[in-house]
């Protein structure tokens, strides 16, 4: 009997190790999900590896005792061909329905077969194992090939799924989700053919030529799944390097077209808006520099306008620094800072402004953290400019590996922190620093000053 042999010992460990290492790349690449990793995994590795194992320990080695075990351990061959199906579905982003869980009935009665044998007599038990090994135990023969026959069912039905689907050209990863469909169906194309013909081959042999059916569980099981899997581990190997060198193929294309969306949003400000305020600037600047006299009051409405001009030109060229810049850096904010703080001792000559910024790091930003982050401190300090009466801002930025410490103090007249209404500005504080998944505390009393204190995470 040539499923004896010692070689037959070698052969099982050898494709058990070897299958384990074609299969531990993929299970490693955390590029990819969790979910389709262990579905892999488990075609590939677990199913086939743990069927050698489990026929070298009751049919080589002739342990009658353990015919029980064979049968309950007949549940894991059967998730060979779920697990197709789980990975076909996981790979491409879909959810597998409950469907799947019919699949684990004829699982079920054997696993409740072997509990019933475990408590049979050693006459009986050895009865059982004799049948098996000579080929005469039905239940065994058609659970065996069971696992073969499910797979081949889910393999068609992963067919017939992948060719109905379709992937819309709009997709942010199109190019990618295509490659995945494509070697998906390819997947599974070699799982198919391959297993009918290991089944074909298999019925010519068992009934044509009298082969034993040990000597194809145990030596032409682990061969012919060896090479199985040695072309699908190739190829899968060459799909991924794929995936990935068009994973950043298209990362590069949407940054390429966000930064092109934003110059031309930028373009559209600055030529209509910009352009319109420069103009609307020019006219009152000319209607100040009259010569004929206009009054004392319009002048005042003159020089009122002029500068909200001039402050809503300011606020512009704010938003197109965010919108034209493709990196934005702490060095950045903090460069963007202190100009305003310069501009605004201009206007409060009287006013003292200390400063302190400590970057371990010039960590990069988003346009969205960056433009929340000038418009909390713009608005702070504002605020204190405005009604604090105060005499000294203090304005502190500290980054704490990748957290921002924000600290805005000033010595004015405070306000009633607890007060029922609060005024647009600290409602507009709060909104932005929660839009950033920040955190601020304020501290204030009256005739005592006002402290924030912000927290954001980088």
């Amino acid at each position: 009997m040539l499923y004896k042999e010692p070689f037959v010992i070698y052969l099982n460990i050898s494709v058990c190790l070897i299958l384990f290492l074609l299969a531990l790349p993929t299970l490693l690449n955390k590029r990819e999900k969790l979910k389709v990793r262990l579905a892999y995994f488990t075609v590939f590795f677990f199913t086939v590896i743990s069927t050698c194992i489990m026929n070298l320990f009751v049919i080589h080695f002739g342990n009658y005792k353990l015919v029980s075990i064979l049968f309950i351990w007949f549940f894991i061959p059967l998730l060979f061909g779920p697990a197709i199906w789980y990975y076909v579905k996981s790979l491409l982003g879909y959810k597998v329905k409950k469907g799947i869980i019919f699949s684990f009935i004829p699982g079920a009665i054997s696993f409740s077969y072997g509990i019933y044998l475990l408590f049979v007599s050693n006459v009986e038990a050895e009865r059982v194992f004799g049948a098996v090994m000579s080929g005469h135990h039905l239940f065994y023969e058609i659970t065996n090939l069971f696992p073969l026959i499910l797979t081949i069912i889910y393999c068609v039905k992963a067919w017939f799924f992948l060719s109905k689907l379709k992937i819309s050209e709009s997709e942010k990863l199109y190019v990618q989700t295509k490659l995945k469909k494509a070697w998906a169906k390819e997947f599974v194309f070699y799982i198919f053919v391959n297993v009918f013909i290991f089944i074909i081959l298999m019925l010519v042999l068992i009934k044509g030529y009298d082969v034993p059916p040990m000597n194809m569980d145990l030596i032409g099981m682990p061969i012919f799944m060896l090479f199985v899997y040695l072309l699908i581990a190739v190829r899968t190997m060459m799909m991924y390097t794929e995936f990935e060198i068009q994973y950043v193929v298209s990362i590069t294309e949407n940054t390429k077209k966000i930064q092109e969306q934003r110059l031309e949003i930028s373009r559209d400000v600055h030529d209509n808006i910009g352009a319109q305020l420069t103009f609307f600037r020019s006219i009152l600047d000319e209607l100040k520099t009259s010569s004929v006299p206009l009054g004392e009051t319009v002048d005042h409405k003159i020089e009122d306008l002029s500068n909200c001009c001039n402050d809503s030109i300011s606020e512009l060229r704010n938003t197109l620094w965010v919108l034209n810049s493709e990196v934005i850096y702490l060095e950045d904010l903090k460069l963007k800072i202190l100009n305003f703080i310069n501009k605004s001792s201009l206007v409060k000559k009287n006013l003292i402004f200390n400063t302190a910024f400590d970057f371990s790091d010039n960590i990069t930003l988003s346009s969205k953290q960056a433009v929340n982050m000038f418009r909390i401190v713009q608005e702070i300090l504002n605020n204190a400019i405005k009604y604090a009466e105060a005499s000294t801002i203090l304005i502190e930025l500290k980054q704490q590996d990748n957290v921002l410490l924000i600290s805005i103090s000033d010595d004015g007249v405070g306000f009633n922190l607890n007060a029922k209404s609060e005024g647009y500005g600290l409602k507009n504080i709060k909104a932005r620093v929660a839009d950033i998944n920040g955190s601020v505390e304020i501290r204030t009393e009256i005739r005592k000053g006002t402290h924030f204190d912000i927290k954001l995470t980088l």
